[in-house]
């Protein structure tokens, strides 16, 4: 069979997640819509905007999709004891299990995938796994994993009409809204 998975040798600039104690910013709103995702244990995330939760499958997942941006966010969540066998060999073996989901994912729908060498690197709770790329059909995606001692929680966004930077600059937004409990 064809190999469909490409990967690249790009550098991609990982999102070093502050504790939200540390995060303030002042902004006056005169109307804006937000929608909260709570996983107690996990995370809770506001999000500003046309964002909708959408159905899934897997209760340890939560998607939301926004019709402006046309983008469409997965967070799934697990809980383990991560630090037994090192939080640095859990998001090795995290990024090897998500691009050969890539892989799996491309031969399953018949697309090849191009992706940006995957980034492992220590955030101030854990490590992260980051990587972006697209499909044949013109997909965007991103993905970031986190890594933590008690839990791993994965974040997914992907995108038919947005550009990869474009995708990049929702993403960044979205992840501003997020708080790792």
């Amino acid at each position: 069979m064809k190999n469909n998975l490409t990967l690249l040798p790009v550098a991609l600039a990982v999102l070093v997640l502050a504790p939200s104690e540390y995060v303030s910013r002042s902004v006056q709103i005169v109307e804006a819509v937000v929608l909260e995702l709570k996983e107690p244990k996990y995370f809770k995330i506001a999000l500003e905007g046309d964002w909708i939760e959408t159905a899934t499958n897997d209760p340890e997942q939560r998607a939301v999709y926004s019709k402006q941006s046309d983008v469409g966010v997965t967070i799934s969540r697990m809980s383990g004891n991560f630090a037994k066998t090192g939080i640095d060999r859990a998001a090795e073996k995290l990024k090897d299990f998500r691009l050969a989901a890539e892989k799996k994912a491309g031969q399953t729908f018949q697309v090849h995938m191009t992706i940006a060498s995957p980034v492992v690197a220590p955030f101030s709770r854990g490590y992260q796994v980051a990587y972006y790329g697209h499909d044949s059909r013109g997909r965007q995606f991103r993905y970031l994993g986190l890594v933590m001692s008690d839990k791993m929680i994965n974040i997914y966004a992907e995108s038919k009409s947005q550009t990869q930077e474009g995708l990049e600059n929702v993403f960044a937004s979205f992840i501003q809204g997020l708080a790792i409990e």
